[in-house]
Order: structure tokens, then C-alpha cells, then sequence
């Protein structure tokens, strides 16, 4: 290379076809990790229904592992606080719920409105394509219409041509007739003088 072009590394081609022969392969970025926290409040809002019998059957199994002997303060501790995180697992689900109904409701809104805004456009695009249908059927009857015209009007004039036509024949042979017959008239009467009487 000379001083005067740039040096800009050459980037080798990452797929293995053609120019590549297969020397260079391309790698897929690595992915963030999620948080913990993140994971658990996935799965929550995604299967909102399993998290609630998952707290029930964990609630009636640690009540079957206590003793029945317990005083009612330690047990009623125990169950204020298992009702507390129950209460808590409720209104999580309520809320995911509440969030998840109100979504399911904007988008079937979003769809009605989507849906009327294409049954709008169809209906004008049909107008428009029945606009255009009887301004073609107008003008097919005009030009069907003008054709009629002036096939009548060519028919008539052939007609008078011909008309005519017959008439200068028919004079003329009248003409030939009548110049024949006086022909033959006078050659008639021409031997009829000439024959004795």
C-alpha cells in the first residue's frame, strides 16, 4: 500500500458460502442474564393461575407438617402470617389479572377499530369500483348508440346510391329499348313498303 490510501482493515465475510470457504464463522451475541427477581415476576405474570395453587398447596402442606399441639398464639401467628402472604399472592394476581383483562380489552378495541376502519375502505372501494362500472356502461351504450347511428346513417346513403344506380340503368336500358324498337319499327316499315301490295 502507498501513503496516500487509507489502510482500513479487511473485514473477513462471516458466511460459508462462496467467497468464504469456511474459515471464518460468525457467532451469536451472548445473551443478558435476567435477574432473579426478573425470572419469578415472569413466570408470575405468566402463569398467574399456578403461582395462587402453588401457595394453597404450600399453605396446606406446612400446615400438615406442624404439630397439632401448638398453642393458639405460635399457630395463630403462623396462620396470620400465611394469610398475610396469601392476601399478598391474591392481590398479585388480582392486579396481573385486572392488568391482563385491560389489556386483552384495549387490543380487542384496537381490532374492532381495525376491523370497521377495512370494512370502510371496502365498502367506498366498492362505491367507487360501481361509479366506475356504470360511467363505462354509459359510455358502451353511447358508442353502441353513436355505431347505430351511423350504420343507419350509412345504410341509407348505400341505399340512395344504389337507387340510384337502378335508376340510370333502368333508364338506360328504357333508353336502348325504345331505340331498339323504333329501330326495328322503322326497319319494319321499311319492308313493308317494299313488298307489293
Amino acid at each position: 500500500m502507498s501513503k496516500t490510501e487509507p489502510t482500513a482493515p479487511k473485514i473477513p465475510e462471516t458466511s460459508a458460502s462462496g467467497a468464504n470457504t469456511g474459515q471464518v464463522v460468525a457467532l451469536n451475541a451472548a445473551r443478558a442474564e435476567q435477574r432473579p427477581s426478573e425470572k419469578v415476576v415472569a413466570f408470575v405474570k405468566s402463569h398467574p393461575v399456578l403461582v395462587v395453587a402453588g401457595g394453597v398447596a404450600a399453605g396446606v402442606l406446612v400446615s400438615a407438617l406442624l404439630p397439632r399441639r401448638l398453642t393458639r398464639g405460635v399457630l395463630s401467628r403462623g396462620l396470620s402470617k400465611g394469610a398475610h402472604l396469601a392476601e399478598a399472592a391474591g392481590a398479585a394476581t388480582a392486579l396481573f389479572g385486572k392488568d391482563a383483562a385491560e389489556k386483552v380489552h384495549d387490543l380487542g378495541l384496537g381490532a374492532r377499530k381495525q376491523a370497521s376502519s377495512m370494512a370502510d375502505l371496502a365498502e367506498k372501494s366498492g362505491e367507487l369500483a360501481a361509479e366506475r362500472l356504470e360511467k363505462y356502461g354509459m359510455a358502451a351504450l353511447a358508442a353502441a348508440s353513436a355505431l347505430g347511428r351511423a350504420s343507419a346513417k350509412r345504410a341509407s346513403e348505400v341505399g340512395e346510391i344504389a337507387a340510384h344506380q337502378a335508376q340510370k340503368i333502368g333508364k338506360s336500358a328504357s333508353e336502348t329499348a325504345s331505340s331498339s324498337s323504333h329501330r326495328i319499327a322503322g326497319i319494319v316499315s321499311g319492308l313493308a313498303q317494299r313488298l307489293p301490295h
